[in-house]
């Protein structure tokens, strides 16, 4: 999937579910149990065990979701994530190598930024969706406060988000959100229900 492509997905989505387990087989099950339940993009962690197998997995069974790669934090990771067949990758920094390889492949690389200069860097290398981390230090105000200098940066919020604040977050111009512990934790039916909750309130919202 292009670039452009991701980002329209998440303008229209507005939520990106974060796998983030301590087992091979937990995230696939609740990757599985995101795409039935509608969630179109899933992000798979790079702290999850055999990450590459798990993005293979859930490609393979969760074909009208989109999968991304997260925690991606060097080129080398990039480059495992889009062989498994990840179609974006998200980091909690911003690696000037990373975002070079993705924009010569028309990749969506969205990195995470913390301050008016990382915002500014990211930027500039040319990307337009930048990932805000953690969210829970930073507030919804940091959104209201970065959107005046830095219009034209779409801001994706993650860390501190769950199903009680995420409209917030959405309210005071948060382009999109990622969910991840608060969203997956518990039993199937305790995720399924917890999914329906959350994008019953963005459809609302939208």
């Amino acid at each position: 999937m292009h670039k452009d492509e991701v980002a329209a997905l998440i303008e229209k989505e507005r939520f990106i579910a974060i796998l983030r387990t301590s087992s091979t087989e937990d995230a696939v099950e609740k990757g599985v149990t995101l795409s039935e339940e509608g969630v179109k993009l899933i992000e798979v962690t790079f702290t999850v065990p055999n990450a590459t197998e798990v993005i293979k997995e859930l490609k393979e069974r969760c074909p009208d979701a989109v999968i991304g790669a997260g925690t991606v934090i060097n080129l080398d990771m990039c480059v495992e994530a889009l062989e498994a067949g990840a179609e974006y990758i998200i980091s909690p920094n911003f690696d000037p190598e990373v975002s070079k390889f993705c924009a010569e492949r028309d990749i969506c690389y969205i990195p995470g930024v913390m301050t008016p200069t990382e915002i500014v860097n990211a930027y500039l290398a040319g990307n337009t969706i930048l990932k805000l981390f953690p969210g829970d230090i930073l507030g919804p105000a940091f959104i209201k406060a970065m959107k005046g200098p830095f219009p034209n940066v779409n801001f994706i919020v993650t860390g501190g988000v769950s199903p009680d604040n995420v409209l917030e977050w959405l309210k005071t111009g948060a382009f999109g959100v990622g969910m991840g512990g608060s969203l997956v934790s518990g039993s199937k039916e305790e995720v399924r229900e917890r999914i329906r909750n959350v994008l019953k309130k963005i459809r609302e919202l939208s």
